[in-house]
């Protein structure tokens, strides 16, 4: 099974702590109504964390320790070695995977010779005029995301993020079209009820299939894991005892994914699964000043290993896009940090029976690894 390096296990730390912010919503409930997980929900914590990290590597003094800490590496110089796990994830027949990273540069930004040198083995540098065109340059860049996306992720940076104040963007976007090792039979697809937190049972298109997969047994939840053809890459479906707004929170959710991509058994599963698609947009500031990231974005912001020309955070955005079908799995994600200056064989009996007809999650990962590519949960079918 996999053994899960460094880098991918500081990606999932940094992805749970993501996702119990996304998750949940942000005002304690009441002693007599506990919280419920706000919605359904998909983001790439290798995305954010790749922009991240493109910051870092320029980073100093404490804005440095702070981004360091956020994203669960041991080091500030650690970040540029950690932008090229993601870029060594192997492609190629049946799996498409990219996954570039750009540094979007004001022409008239002084940029260090060092900070790009770091870099210059996982991110490529596009030139544009913020100072004089600034809209021009949120549509170049937009139209590139989209690109790399197969047109799934458009309009990432929307109107009034850019202005002429700005001097550089770092961008990562991520694209996946796989085909599942198992595919599921479209004829065992049927509608079946799906249970949410507090609210009535829907039907919902369930598919089905009997496979040998990965499958493991852990505190608090049942999981299982359906790789991809031709590469390393599968998805993880973790499915609670109870409610899903209760094993977020819990001690249990970190070490979910690891548990079945490092200690899962080969099994005969019986897997009914929800044919599901989501798409998230979330503006990451407020979220990412809660995890502890919080001087980049002030006017103490220390960027200096980046430009002689003071510069902080304005704005943090991404969006998310995942189609999970029978054949197999479309999903998309990009992450834009804006920064300015300070101013049919006889099939065995199933060992294991899986319906998942409840909130679950799901991440897709590489297992070789362990590094998390999407994150996510379904809690109310639409």
């Amino acid at each position: 099974m996999t053994t899960i390096s460094r880098t991918a296990s500081a990606d999932a730390a940094f992805g749970v702590d993501l996702h119990q912010k996304l998750a949940m919503p942000p005002r304690p409930a009441s002693p007599d109504r506990p919280p419920v997980a706000v919605g359904n929900i998909v983001f790439s914590p290798a995305s954010i964390a790749a922009a991240l990290k493109m910051a870092l590597a320029g980073a100093r003094g404490e804005t440095a320790a702070e981004l360091a800490s956020a994203l669960h590496l041991n080091a500030p110089e650690d970040a540029a070695a950690a932008l090229a796990e993601l870029a060594d994830i192997p492609s190629g027949g049946d799996l498409t995977l990219r996954a570039p990273n750009t540094m979007w540069l004001d022409d008239a930004l002084p940029v260090r010779d060092e900070y790009l040198r770091q870099l210059a083995g996982s991110v490529s540098v596009r030139q544009c005029d913020f100072a004089g065109a600034p809209d021009a340059a949120r549509q170049a860049i937009n139209t590139a995301v989209a690109d790399a996306t197969a047109g799934k992720i458009t309009d990432l940076i929307q109107r009034g993020l850019i202005d002429t104040a700005t001097r550089l963007v770092l961008v990562n976007a991520i694209y996946l079209n796989a085909l599942w090792t198992h595919p599921f039979p479209a004829e065992n697809t049927k509608d079946q009820p799906f249970y949410p937190e507090r609210m009535s049972p829907a039907a919902i298109p369930s598919m089905r299939l009997e496979a040998s997969l990965a499958y493991h047994r852990g505190d608090g939840c049942q999981s299982v894991l359906l790789p991809y053809r031709d590469g390393t890459l599968a998805m993880a479906v973790l499915l609670p005892d109870g409610p899903l707004s209760e094993f977020i929170q819990s001690a249990d959710f970190r070490g979910a994914l690891a548990g079945v991509l490092e200690d899962g058994t080969e099994c005969q599963v019986d897997l009914s699964l929800p044919r599901f698609r989501i798409d998230t947009g979330l503006q990451l500031g407020d979220t990412l000043q809660s995890l502890g990231v919080r001087r980049a974005f002030e006017s103490g912001a220390d960027f200096s290993g980046i430009s002689s020309e003071p510069l902080s955070i304005s704005a943090v955005v991404h969006k998310a896009w995942i189609d999970v079908g029978e054949k197999g799995t479309e999903a998309a994600a990009a992450t834009a940090m804006v920064m300015r200056p300070l101013a049919m064989v006889r099939k065995p009996k199933p060992d294991v029976r899986l319906v998942v007809d409840r909130p679950f999650l799901f991440a897709i990962a590489d297992t070789r690894t362990g590094l998390p590519l999407f994150l996510g949960q379904l809690t109310r079918p639409r």
